[in-house]
């Protein structure tokens, strides 16, 4: 029987979009019904592999990220990104 599944490639040294390319493609195949089952395990086992690479690099770009904020005399400067506060907590209320 071949193997239909796509060639594995080094997740951490994929580029982000291409990552998530090869994930939404994976996901497709899995939802076709097509795959018999032990391809399916495969994909999917593929699939949580790049989503974790995935978030581990939105978790680095995030600590890179900075904003320009305007301190009490009026001048630009740069500080970290932080993400605002409670923001998700007020949506269920």
């Amino acid at each position: 029987m071949a193997n239909s599944t796509p060639p594995k490639a080094d997740s951490n040294n994929q580029k982000f979009e291409d990552g998530l390319a090869d994930l939404e493609a994976i996901v497709a195949r899995i939802d076709s019904g097509e795959l018999p089952l032990e391809e399916s395990i495969q994909a999917f086992e593929r699939g949580v592999a790049l989503v974790r690479a995935l978030n581990q690099k939105l978790d680095e770009v995030e600590k890179k990220i900075e904003v320009l904020v305007r301190d009490n005399q009026g001048q630009l400067r740069t500080a970290a990104y932080r993400e605002p506060a409670g923001e998700d907590e007020d949506e269920g209320a």
